[in-house]
């Protein structure tokens, strides 16, 4: 189980302020990642009125299916959440109960898989209300980061392009069975566009955001010229920082993402990517 990343909560305390602050409650179809010993799951099972845990370990999956039998609005599925289509998950679970439903997301992360989680939540965020998350307080720190602040990068970018993240408490390691070895917090993203970039599609804005952060030691001229976006022209990339009002002699970590929008809306206006699809100069598609 350690292998899976599985630090298991059993501070009831903690459990208890996480499911509070998710603010869960009936007309609920929330969705568990990492459902573990079930902690959090029971808890969350007497407040909502659907509940799908998602377990990558088939042992502790039918440990899960055999404890909470008894609950028809209890869904344990034994799958690797990676593996997943999230939203069809939800969806489908939303059509075989009276609805409608919000719905939510609750769940103490696997911390070895909780950023390519973060990203495919996000990409789903659309059909979620919130998402309640216990993660490394390292990565708490990068949702929540500004720019030219201390752990600020695509990460931080993502979650406050698609969420309103909060971080709501810190959790120590004694709260875990083993106990990491590092300090986690729970983190509350609340799902809303961004006022600064809510109009763009992702796709043209995350390849724009990419491309300004693959060589983070150059500054942003130089790192945009050097990407494959933009295909090492000089001129265009000149004209796109001039048009968004950005010193090209700043680097990618000190642009937030109003910076990053208008550079964004420039390099469409230019026909350097596409506003639906950003699949010019293959560095588009989506956040995954």
């Amino acid at each position: 189980m350690r292998a899976l990343g599985q630090n298991f909560l059993v501070d009831t305390g903690v459990r208890d302020a996480i499911v509070e602050a998710s603010g869960v409650g009936p007309g609920d179809l929330v969705l568990e990642i990492g459902p573990g010993r079930g902690a959090l799951t029971r808890v969350l099972a007497e407040r909502v009125s659907v509940l799908v845990a998602v377990e990558v370990d088939p042992e502790l999956a039918a440990y899960l299916q055999r404890e909470l039998a008894d609950l028809s609005h209890v869904h344990i599925i034994h799958a690797d959440i990676l593996s997943c289509d999230i939203g069809q998950i939800a969806l489908t679970h939303a059509r075989q109960a009276p609805g409608p439903f919000r719905f939510m997301v609750v769940a103490n992360l696997p911390y070895c898989i909780t950023t390519p989680v973060l990203h495919r939540l996000l990409s789903a965020s659309s059909l979620f209300e919130a998402f309640t998350l216990m993660v490394q307080f390292e990565v708490a720190q990068k949702l929540m980061a500004a720019a030219g602040t201390a752990g600020y990068g695509e990460l931080s970018l993502l979650a406050q392009y698609y969420t309103r993240p909060e971080l709501l408490f810190t959790v120590g390691p004694m709260s875990f069975a083993p106990p990491p070895r590092v300090q986690s917090a729970v983190v509350k993203m609340t799902v809303n566009r961004s006022p600064y970039a809510g109009d763009l599609d992702p796709s043209p804005l995350f390849a724009v955001v990419r491309a300004g952060f693959a060589k983070r030691r150059k500054n942003i001229r130089n790192s945009l010229v050097s990407s494959t976006l933009f295909g090492g022209d000089h001129d265009l990339v000149a004209a796109l920082l001039a048009r968004a009002g950005i010193d090209g002699r700043l680097r990618a970590e000190q642009l937030g993402l109003e910076e990053f929008a208008r550079l964004t809306r420039a390099a469409i206006a230019f026909g350097a990517v596409h506003a639906a699809d950003g699949k010019s100069g293959g560095e588009g598609g989506d956040v995954n």
